[in-house]
């Protein structure tokens, strides 16, 4: 029941519990609690199992899940914690996971711990931690900063109360998903010295830096090494267009192909490039990563890695329900993006180098 001040201020209605179903059905708690279990409804007759339903939704009952969790040692909820939500390669990443856990039964309590924000992003994310446990999740699934030290930042703000699974980067220790990037730079790398590139820069995150993005870095340089070339990086540490665009201002015309750290960057990039008269793929070839919506849309379409969304999310639900049955052992999944062709590459340099 609710009640109406005379100013038009309305109370806050009273939650409805198992308790006022069965005062207002005059049957048991017991019974009405058994009713509403997708496990033990089958304990009910089914005429008194519909009305207690009937009923239930006609008084707006929504479950007590921490209660709930309490009395039957599982909620049917899962945290996930993300520290991007304004970008969509995350929104992607995150309904995959939605999706994931609804073809499990289980629901998605969200947290984002922002390093935008935050003065200290770590101390953000362990509160973010503490407050998704507090709500009686049964697991936790992270989206990785890869930051130094985050696999023993989280072991020790769990403490071993629910499983954990992580994704992007690498987390000694815990159970995870893990994008080889490594491979899939010196996969997009190849491919451009195919098409006969030699002067190929790479934007991103240098490959000597102590960071998991260093790996982008490091499958450039090593592609670039065995083809008897040298690699040349530009430094760009966020993820967005407009310092793509900055960058493919000064760039000119010091390479035939340019591999980006992301596609906002490469996106960036190509504008920069043709305001400097510099055409893309004619001049430059350019690839991102990530394969947002727009990177198919450009002119020219733009050529990228593909993240395995999908597959991220599957692999991850596998891995808590493994941890949720029993199963200790942390275990890693490694996974590749796809490259996808497009026309930023254009076609093979009829004065480049031959295919070796």
């Amino acid at each position: 029941m609710s009640f109406t001040w005379q100013r038009g201020y309305r109370m806050k209605r009273k939650h409805v519990t198992i308790k006022d179903i069965a005062r207002q059905l005059g049957i048991s708690y017991s019974t009405v609690s058994r009713a509403l279990s997708p496990h033990a409804s089958v304990l009910v007759k089914e005429e008194t199992r519909e009305l207690v339903r009937q009923t239930a939704a006609e008084m707006d009952y929504s479950p007590n899940l921490m209660a709930r969790g309490i009395v039957m040692g599982k909620t049917g909820t899962l945290g996930l914690l993300t520290y991007q939500i304004f970008q969509e390669v995350f929104g992607y990443q995150t309904d995959q996971i939605l999706k994931a856990a609804d073809e499990q039964d289980y629901q998605i309590m969200m947290g984002v711990a922002s390093n935008r924000i935050s003065k200290n992003p770590r101390d953000d994310q362990t509160v973010q931690i503490k407050q998704l446990v507090s709500w009686g999740v049964d697991g936790l699934l992270i989206n990785t900063r890869g930051d130094e030290g985050e696999s023993e930042r989280i072991l020790d703000v769990v403490k071993g109360r629910v499983p954990v699974v992580t994704f992007f980067y690498s987390t000694p220790n815990l159970s995870g998903i893990v994008l080889d990037q490594f491979a899939e730079y010196y996969e997009a790398t190849e491919h451009l010295i195919e098409l006969g590139h030699e002067r190929i820069g790479f934007i991103g995150s240098h490959w000597n830096d102590n960071t998991p993005l260093s790996n982008q870095g490091k499958g450039y340089g090593l592609a670039m090494r065995n083809h008897d070339l040298t690699p040349n990086y530009a430094p760009v540490s966020t993820i967005n267009a407009e310092g793509g665009y900055r960058l493919g201002k000064e760039l000119g015309d010091q390479f035939t192909a340019l591999v980006c750290r992301d596609d906002y960057t490469a996106i960036g990039v190509c504008r920069g490039l043709r305001e400097s008269g510099i055409r893309v793929p004619d001049d430059v070839a350019v690839v991102g990563y990530g394969d947002i919506d727009a990177a198919a849309y450009m002119t020219p379409a733009l050529t990228t890695l593909a993240m395995p969304y999908e597959a991220i999310a599957q692999a991850a639900m596998d891995l808590m329900l493994e941890q949720l049955e029993g199963q200790d052992t942390p275990r890693q999944v490694t996974l590749r993006s796809r490259l996808v062709v497009r026309e930023s590459c254009g076609t093979k340099k009829s004065n480049g180098r031959k295919n070796t």
